[in-house]
Parts: C-alpha cells; structure tokens; sequence
C-alpha cells in the first residue's frame, strides 16, 4: 500500500485523487492546506477509501507522517520548490505541478535531492512526452520530409480573467506566486515543439504584459537548421485553430497540442486522419 499526501486543494488535486480512487494499491493519507478549514472540507469530500484523510497546515508535518510515501504537490507555484525539497530530504517520492520551479537551478537541486535520498521525482504535466498522441505525432514526421515551418498554440482565456478585469488578483495572475501564461500553459506547445524538435539554436521571445506586469500571453520565434518554429499561448484570449507542422512533401495538423485527440497528415494529395483514443474512464 502506498500511502499518498496530498498539498493543495485544487481542481488538478481533485483529478488526482479520482485517478488514485481506482487504484486500490494507493491510499490518501493526509491533505495539507495552510487552510485547515478548507482542508477539512476537501479530506471529507473526496476521500479514496471509507475513512477520510487526516489534515495538515505545514509541509513539516506532511512529512514527517509515517503513513505518506510520495506527495503531490499542488500548491502555487512559488511554494512547489521548498515543499518538494522538504518532502525529498524526508525520503518521499514526489509528484509536483508544472511548472515545477521558477528556474533551472531550483529544479536541478530537487534532481539531486531525489538522487540523494533514493526516491522519484516528476513533473507533473498532461505533456507531449507522455501523452498518446506523442508516438503518432513522431511517427508522422518522416513521411512530410523536412520540416521547414511550424506554428504552434495553446490560447484559452482564462475563467478567472473577468476577476483579474474586475479589480481582484487571482492567484494565476499574482506575480508573486510565480503566476503567468508562460508557466501556466506556455509548456504544452513549448514541449510540442522541443519534444520532436529538441532545443532550438536560437529564440526570440516577447509577452503581453498586464497592469502588473504579469504575462497574459506570449510568442516564442526558434531557429532550427533551415526551420523555423512559431509559439504562442495566451490566459486571456481563445485560438480554437489547429497547430500546423509543415514539411515540403507534407503537412501535419494537431487539433490540440494540450490534448491531441486528431491527426491529420495531408502528402501528396492524400489525407490520413489519426484519432487519438481518449483516456479510459472509471
């Protein structure tokens, strides 16, 4: 039995744990909020067996739980770093939310911690590497022939923008919870594009910024040999378009970098379409 912690109370915690609910080798343990009311109304909501979790408000005493083998951590994104690390000097196995760090250097010391300690660590991130349609995307790539031009996107205004308009701060556009489109959305077409691809050899990069200075949206230009590769996501704007994939003898569609659910390769006059099989429910 694997005794799972939970931090955060979010929507992405809540999908979890109903995942986790149809393993029976996984049992949720504790839930940790700064919040203990709110964390008492989650624990008691969402349980994964007939008992509910016990409640937390310090990742001190997350960790220092006997009964918790690996932690989610789903907080903002400010906090993931030293509630990762904490929970990896423990001896814990840790998923953590993208982003998962503000920078390179701060991922690079839970590498070594988990190293360290002998246990995993991942990012969690419905990503290009590991989502279905990746394999199906890489295979395709051969039979358009080089690639010489891609435009790529994920724009989905978020539901908390008319807040944000409103006067209010949301912690997706606070930038001192390291907030922003980038780190939101930014890494589904960005990973789309290093996935295949691998680090361009050059980018250039600009954001919209909004009244303080958060990024609603941003672009990204890569130079690869002879390829050239569009990026753009956006928190507050819609783009219901394809990403395109163009090659000379051919062109790839994606209808959703974030989610592909159809493929479709045109060469010569012919059209193969690809349909991703959606995740088996319950």
């Amino acid at each position: 039995m694997i005794g799972l912690a939970t931090v955060g109370t979010s929507t992405i915690t809540r999908n979890l744990l109903d995942a986790v609910a149809e393993d029976p080798r996984v049992r949720h343990t504790v839930v940790c909020s700064r919040d203990a009311a709110r964390g008492a109304a989650f624990a008691a909501r969402f349980p994964t067996r007939a008992d509910s979790p016990r409640v937390v408000t310090t990742i001190d005493d997350l960790v220092a739980a006997a009964d918790v083998d690996a932690v989610d951590v789903a907080s903002p994104n400010i906090a993931h770093h030293s509630q990762a690390l904490a929970a990896l000097a423990a001896g814990k196995h840790v998923l953590v939310e993208k982003s998962a760090c503000v920078t390179a250097a701060s991922w690079q010391q839970l590498v070594d911690a988990a190293g360290r300690h002998g246990v995993a660590l991942l990012e969690a991130n419905r990503n290009s590497t590991w989502h279905p349609g990746t394999a199906e995307l890489r295979d395709a790539l051969p039979r358009i022939g080089r690639v010489r031009m891609s435009q790529l996107s994920y724009c989905q205004r978020s539901s908390r923008y008319d807040r944000f308009l409103a006067g209010q701060l949301p912690g997706i556009f606070d930038p001192r919870m390291a907030a922003g489109a980038l780190r939101d959305i930014g890494p589904y077409p960005l990973e789309t594009m290093v996935e295949p691809f691998g680090v361009p050899e050059a980018f250039n990069t600009d954001a919209v910024r909004l009244r303080n200075g958060i990024d609603g949206a941003g672009s990204l230009l890569a130079r690869y040999d002879g390829h050239l590769c569009s990026v753009v996501w956006s928190k507050i704007s819609d783009s219901p378009g394809p990403s395109v994939i163009q090659g000379e003898d051919g062109t790839i569609t994606v209808d959703a970098v974030e989610d592909p659910g159809v493929i479709e390769v045109r060469t010569a006059g012919t059209v193969r379409t690809t349909r991703i099989p959606p995740p088996a429910g319950p």
